[in-house]
């Protein structure tokens, strides 16, 4: 049965993405409107929102029509759910539709939802939407509960839910515990990532999945949380069973969800869920980011980290020497640029030292988690739709427009060799150095130091 909807479902899709490419190649127009708004302080940017939906509506005639429509109608009929389905998932209902074609028309929206107008059908949109309707319309319950401890997160409120069947709840709530010692000594803030029926027991790769999910968005949301390396099932006459989950990490800080933030939570952890990228340099970054915010040791962390960085905004190499100016471009309002290209410039260096094994001093730390937080709030904006992929490129037009130069050169850290045969090598100095811009070029930008004061906690 399932195998049947998904081939019918994603038969319709293609047939009705081409559809709607095609009406658009012709030379129909997409509607659109025009928001204003900057994102945590940083630089305002038009962006132009099409209205996807409209569209649809006006060719949903059409599309009904498609050979294709019909068999992925006749196999929604088969599912008993699909008023709950509509009821959580369709913006609008035809009260003189069937119930199966109006979920169709749902399903559509539902795929085809920041698509920015342009008609493609891949993975990343219609999965997501296929799972949507797959779980709102299996009506199997099970009685087992998934619990998972989210560590660094906490809520005001005694229980907050984050989707149908995912909830956020204080551990101090929960009256017995898993055998596992990291419930009893959690460090910082933390909470329960709780997953209520319906379940399957044969499905725990799904499970994983959704946790796994809910910790994306809660990183990108915020720093320093993680979920504990085990998760735990239990059903009313059962014990305990563990569920390994990808997770852990430092607990750096802690996030505090006041009750009147709980409606942003929810619709970003929505959000995340749906457009999280599955291929592309995105998908890859992002996936560079969480396995920075799982490494114990900021500095392991920072090589992630720079490593997602330059996946996003540095296609022609490091020795360019732009990464830094570009996320000071995107990262920081004009007259702070300056001092965010020296800090990132200052982050790349001390990767470096770290790689040759050098002490770095206490305020490393610091630095590491300022280039995360850069990273996180790339990440969510292209995700979120508030900055478009093309980064490069807006960075780019954001420098040309301020009339600021771009970085150029590389940064080159060295270990001093010894003066001499037999002598020993020296420990902690290197040589940093920021290479000379072209001639007749403007200086700023531009550093070099001779001694190891960049590594001993004067960043």
């Amino acid at each position: 049965m399932h195998e049947r909807l998904h081939a019918s479902l994603h038969a319709f899709a293609a047939d009705a993405t081409a559809s709607l490419a095609a009406a658009v190649a012709a030379g129909e127009e997409v509607p659109f409107e025009i928001l204003e708004g900057g994102v945590d302080g940083r630089p305002s940017l038009y962006q132009y929102q099409p209205l996807t939906a409209n569209f649809i509506e006006a060719h949903w005639p059409a599309l009904a029509a498609l050979p294709t429509a019909a068999s992925a109608q006749a196999a929604l009929a088969g599912l008993g759910e699909l008023r709950s389905y509509l009821d959580t998932y369709a913006a609008q209902r035809s009260a003189s539709a069937e119930p199966a074609l109006d979920a169709l028309r749902c399903f559509l929206h539902r795929v085809l939802d920041g698509c920015e107008g342009e008609f493609v059908l891949v993975p990343e949109r219609f999965e997501p939407a296929y799972r949507e309707l797959a779980q709102a319309t299996d009506a199997t319950e099970s009685d087992h509960v998934v619990l998972a401890l989210l560590a660094g997160f906490a809520c005001e409120s005694p229980e907050v839910e984050l989707a149908q069947g995912t909830l956020l709840v204080p551990l101090a709530r929960l009256e017995v515990l898993p055998p596992d010692p990291h419930w009893r000594d959690p460090h910082g803030p933390a909470t329960v990532l709780a997953l209520l029926p319906p379940l399957h027991e044969t499905g725990l790769e799904h499970v994983v999945e959704r946790l796994c999910t809910v910790q994306t968005a809660l990183r990108l949301y915020a720093p320093g949380v993680s979920l504990a390396p085990l998760a735990w099932i239990r059903g009313q006459r059962a014990a305990w069973r563990a569920l390994p989950v990808p997770g852990g990490g430092a607990v750096r800080s802690g996030a505090f969800v006041a009750a009147h933030a709980e409606e942003e939570l929810r619709a970003f952890v929505a959000l995340v869920g749906r457009r999280r990228p599955v291929e592309g340099e995105l998908s890859w970054a992002l996936e560079r980011f969480e396995l920075g915010c799982e490494r114990a040791e900021p500095l392991a962390g920072l090589t992630d980290h720079l490593l997602a960085l330059r996946a996003l905004l540095e296609p022609e190499g490091p020795r360019s020497g732009r990464l830094a100016g570009r996320v000071a471009a995107l990262c920081a309002l004009p007259e702070a640029r300056t001092a965010v290209t020296e800090r990132v410039s200052h982050a790349i260096a001390l990767e470096r030292a770290w790689i040759f094994g050098i002490e770095t001093g206490a305020a490393a730390a610091a630095l590491c988690a300022e280039v995360e937080g850069y990273l996180r709030a790339l990440l969510r904006d292209v995700i979120c739709g508030h900055l478009q992929a093309e980064l490069v490129e807006t960075a780019d037009a954001l420098l040309w427009e301020q009339g600021e130069p771009e970085p150029s050169g590389e940064v080159r850290v060295e270990r001093l060799r010894p003066a001499a045969v037999g002598e020993p090598e020296p420990r902690g100095e290197v040589h940093v150095q920021r290479l000379r811009p072209p001639a007749g070029a403007p200086a700023a930008g531009y550093w070099a130091s001779e001694d190891a004061s960049l590594l001993d906690g004067t960043l």
